[in-house]
């Protein structure tokens, strides 16, 4: 059974977000952070960090 983060996560890449958004805004409410700040801070990390294609940006951004 999927976990209810990986399912929003899930939901949020399907949506357009990138992997780095769609972790980090699943566990915002962990983090303390309001999940419009999650979704900024991890945008720089798409595409494997500014889009540059090396490490996944929702690994290099854990």
């Amino acid at each position: 059974m999927i976990s209810e983060r990986a399912q929003k996560a899930l939901k949020l890449f399907e949506e357009g977000f990138v992997c780095s958004q769609a972790v980090l805004s699943a566990y915002c409410g962990l983090l303390g952070l309001e999940e419009d700040v999650a979704l900024k801070i991890a945008n720089g990390f798409g595409g494997g960090v500014a889009r540059k294609q090396g490490i996944c940006g929702a690994v290099s951004g854990a």
